[in-house]
C-alpha cells in the first residue's frame, strides 16, 4: 500500500541525535613538591680556649687541674720547686714547695686572680702567705723560720703560636720570726718590707699535653737600699721544668 505524498508531509520529523561522546577529562599530573631546603649549614666550632697554666698569668679553669715540676740554681746552690693549683673560673687556688739543697725550704699557699686580658695578653694577681725555714734533722728540733707574706703583679702572653712569655714584679713582707734552738721555741714580732722580686720567663709548649718553662727570678732584699756596700747584694734563681693541666 502506498502512502501518499500529504501524508509523508504530515508525519512529524523525528530528530536524529548524534551518539553523545564520554567526556574526555585531562591528564591528571602528579602534584609537584617543592624542593626540600638544606639543613642549615652548622656553625663553625669555635676554636677551644687556651690552657691556662701555673707558669703563666692565664687562669687554668673552672674545675681544672694544674701541676709544675722543676729544679734550678739559687745563686750557686740547686733547688728544687713543686707547685699544684686547682682552677675556680678566673680564679686559682695554689699551693708550692721550693727547697734549696735540702737544708732551706719555702712552702706558700696562694690565691690568683686574673681580673681581665688586654687583647690576647692576660693581667694577673697573686696574693701569697709563705713560711721559710732553715732546718737541720737532729735529735733536737733547731731551726730558724719566717712567717711573711707576698704579692706579685704580672702580664702574660703568646709570641708565637705555641710560646707565651711572662713579666711579673712582686715584694714580700716579713710578720715574724720564729727560732727553735735545743728544743726551746722564741716568736719574735718583725713587721717590715723584706724584698722586691723581678720575674721573667718563657713558656712553650713541647707536646699536646706538657709544657716547658724557663723562669729567672731575681731577688732584691731591702738590705741592697740599705748598706753602702760595693757588692751588689742580690739573689738570682734560675728555674726550668714541666708543667701541664687537666
Amino acid at each position: 500500500m502506498m502512502l501518499s505524498s500529504s501524508a509523508l508531509a504530515s508525519t512529524p520529523d523525528t530528530p536524529v541525535s548524534a551518539p553523545e561522546s564520554a567526556p574526555v577529562s585531562a591528564p591528571e599530573s602528579a602534584p609537584v613538591s617543592a624542593p626540600e631546603k638544606a639543613p642549615p649549614a652548622a656553625a663553625k666550632e669555635e676554636a677551644p680556649a687556651p690552657k691556662g697554666s701555673l707558669m703563666t698569668m692565664a687562669p687554668l679553669g673552672k674545675g681544672r687541674i694544674g701541676m709544675s715540676v722543676g729544679g734550678g740554681v739559687a745563686v750557686l746552690l740547686p733547688f728544687y720547686a713543686i707547685e699544684v693549683g686547682v682552677g675556680l673560673g678566673r680564679v686559682d687556688l695554689y699551693g708550692r714547695m721550693e727547697s734549696v739543697i735540702g737544708v732551706l725550704h719555702y712552702p706558700s699557699l696562694g690565691v690568683r686572680w686574673s681580673p681581665f686580658n688586654i687583647r690576647s695578653w692576660t693581667v694577673g694577681l697573686d696574693l701569697a702567705v709563705n713560711y721559710s725555714f732553715f732546718g737541720i734533722a737532729t735529735d733536737q728540733v733547731n731551726l730558724t723560720s719566717t712567717f711573711y707574706m707576698s704579692a706579685q703583679a704580672g702580664i702574660s702572653g703568646p709570641v708565637t703560636k705555641s710560646t707565651d712569655l711572662v713579666f711579673a714584679f712582686g715584694s714580700e713582707i716579713d710578720f715574724f720570726d720564729y727560732k727553735s734552738l735545743d728544743g726551746e721555741g722564741q716568736v719574735d714580732a718583725n713587721v717590715h718590707y723584706d724584698t722586691a722580686i723581678l720575674v721573667l720567663g718563657i713558656k712553650t709548649r713541647l707536646t699536646e699535653d706538657l709544657d716547658g718553662y724557663l723562669r729567672g727570678r731575681v731577688r732584691v732584699p731591702v738590705e741592697t737600699l740599705r748598706y753602702e756596700a760595693t757588692g751588689l747584694y742580690v739573689v738570682p734563681f734560675v728555674e726550668i721544668g714541666g708543667t701541664f693541666s687537666f
